[in-house]
């Protein structure tokens, strides 16, 4: 079993090098698979973890991705009401109407929304479950999870910049050199997502 465990792990951290996805995100998944071990089988854990539920459903006037069924009714909050959150206890929970600026070129496993006062927040998919890649700027959006205050390292920053050269986009090399320190931001880890058609 600790074979079993520590391949697993192994396999996981090789994954992570070659995704798009959050660092603190994949090192939060290796310490919930740590804790999870001593109580389930890891091919369990796993299973369920990276499980897709809905991988473009039509939910009507949107399609659905992500990991839990959500429905586009009115209980979804503004980006204002979020923020709002946020600087009152922390945090927030729930359902956010966002409008895209940026999906993530190399494989849909990131979006960018404004944020309201002109700062970009950055969404990270759960399990980096995708969205199409042509899912055009200014497209309508209800997200659903959770957004927490975020530090994104230098190395984080700069794999960022790598994603988008990879996917053509000319990246100058003073982009790179601009990043010298740790940034911290809010960030949503999005646990589902519609997306108007």
């Amino acid at each position: 079993m600790k074979k079993k465990l520590l391949f697993g792990l192994m396999i996981a951290g090789l994954a992570s090098l070659n995704s798009c996805g959050n660092a603190n995100e994949s090192e939060a998944n290796e310490n919930a698979t740590d804790t999870t071990a001593t109580n389930a089988p890891a091919e369990t854990h796993e299973e369920e973890s990276t499980e897709l539920a809905f991988d473009g459903v039509d939910k009507g006037d949107y399609t659905l991705y992500g990991h839990t069924e959500i429905e586009p009714n009115g209980n979804a909050i503004t980006v204002t009401e979020m923020n709002d959150s946020i600087v009152n206890s922390g945090g927030f929970e729930g359902k956010v109407n966002v409008n895209i600026d940026e999906v993530c070129q190399k494989a849909g496993c990131w979006i960018t929304f404004n944020n309201g006062e002109a700062k970009s927040v950055r969404v990270f998919f759960k399990d980096h479950f995708t969205i199409p890649t042509n899912t055009a700027a200014g497209t309508e959006a209800i997200l659903y999870g959770k957004a927490v205050v975020d530090t994104l390292s230098v190395d984080f920053q700069k794999h960022l910049l790598d994603d988008a050269a990879e996917s053509g986009k000319e990246v100058a090399q003073e982009e790179y050199d601009s990043i010298t320190e740790d940034l911290i931001e809010t960030t949503f880890e999005c646990e589902a997502i519609l997306v108007k058609k």
